[in-house]
């Protein structure tokens, strides 16, 4: 197959001989539960996220959980979230027995609306959810003073900014709690996992307590006690190995993205039909995806297809989904961004020679 022909990707995982060699170490331990090598990731994670804790879960999702619950959050209140983000932020929060209240998002950031947030605030709102859409911080600068004026707790959502800044300071670092996801498609990925960051001694020794059953410190599996409820939600020595080799490799991967970026505005500069969203590169932001919004999306996603061009949409707004369903024209921002958002081929395997014959196929689609 020559390279015109070969398929672009959009993503995916890397992994490979050091991923192999730490997870080697772990099943020689024959310790492989939540351990020591979990307690090495925890800090690593807490150092780049710039706080004195962090508590290792099983996903992204069960980090916004267990963050919430952790804050007192729970039935007959109300929590405020970003219309646009992927379905598990909404979903983390019905999960504590909370209900969502679903605010539309800002042009320029895709983040939380914050004059919109004030607006939804009501007698029974305990908690905001800001989301950092592809590592794009929302708004904190008004985020964290209009919790603190109102007296809501604020969890922020940082699943895709691992390692990214907002105007310098790290995402993950904002509110009560930060909450970062390890799946497959993230710059660090363990194939699942998740963390939560804070600088609350009592709400870490809380999640601590959650996620292990009620439990702070290791236990037997026998005679132990359980002062408090807890669940089941440990990340392993086994997941947090693979992390370990993962972020060996993290200051290349952001470097790339900073690259990766600068090809497709130089091979886009003065393309009509096409919008590059803003990357603060000097304040620290990084994004996972070089991302682009497009008017006509059906048709420029069709013809990359046939250009073999790899992209992902962006996600349906969260009221779109039957369980949150509600009127478009409650949220026009997150509508509209959604029906034009396109995520570019953005894999760490890509040369410049690649991004320039997808722009190549995105100038063609854009004549269509």
């Amino acid at each position: 197959m020559n390279d015109a022909s070969r398929p672009i990707p959009w993503f995916g995982p890397e992994v490979g001989e050091r991923e192999k060699a730490l997870l080697a170490e772990v099943i020689d331990s024959n310790y492989v539960n939540d351990g020591p090598v979990t307690r090495r990731f925890e800090a690593e994670i807490a150092k780049l996220a710039g706080t004195k804790y962090a508590v290792g879960v099983t996903s992204g999702t069960a980090a916004i959980s267990l963050a919430l619950m952790a804050l007192g959050i729970g039935k007959g209140d109300e929590v405020i979230v970003p219309d646009l983000t992927f379905a598990a932020t909404a979903n983390a929060v019905v999960m504590t027995g909370a209900e969502v209240k679903l605010v539309d998002i800002e042009n320029e950031r895709f983040g939380l609306d914050p004059e919109k947030a004030r607006a939804a605030i009501t007698p029974r709102t305990r908690a905001i959810v800001t989301v950092d859409v592809n590592g794009r911080g929302a708004r904190y600068d008004l985020l964290e003073a209009l919790a603190r004026e109102r007296g809501l707790k604020l969890v922020a959502d940082a699943a895709e900014g691992l390692a990214s800044r907002f105007r310098g300071r790290p995402l993950g670092s904002q509110g009560n709690a930060g909450c970062f996801s390890f799946s497959a498609n993230k710059t660090v990925t363990c194939g699942q996992g998740g963390m939560v960051t804070t600088n609350d001694k009592a709400l870490h020794d809380r999640l601590r307590e959650l996620k292990d059953q009620g439990r702070r410190g290791p236990g037997t599996g026998g005679d132990d006690l359980h002062p408090a409820l807890g669940f089941n939600f440990k990340l392993t020595n086994l997941q947090s190995a693979v992390g370990l080799a993962q972020l060996e490799r993290l200051k290349a991967r952001l470097a790339f993205t900073h690259e990766r970026d600068r090809w497709y505005r130089e091979g886009l500069a003065g393309c009509p039909g096409i919008v590059l969203p803003p990357v603060d590169h000097a304040g620290g932001e990084a994004v996972q995806w070089t991302d682009a919004l497009v008017e006509r999306r059906e048709p420029f996603r069709k013809a990359l297809e046939a250009a073999r061009v790899g992209h992902r949409a962006f996600w349906f707004p969260v009221h779109s989904h039957p369980p949150y369903a509600a009127a478009s024209d409650r949220f026009p921002v997150a509508t509209r961004i959604s029906a034009q958002g396109v995520w570019l081929p953005s894999a760490y395997s890509l040369t410049q020679a690649d991004v320039a014959r997808a722009c190549d196929a995105i100038r063609a689609a854009l004549k269509i």
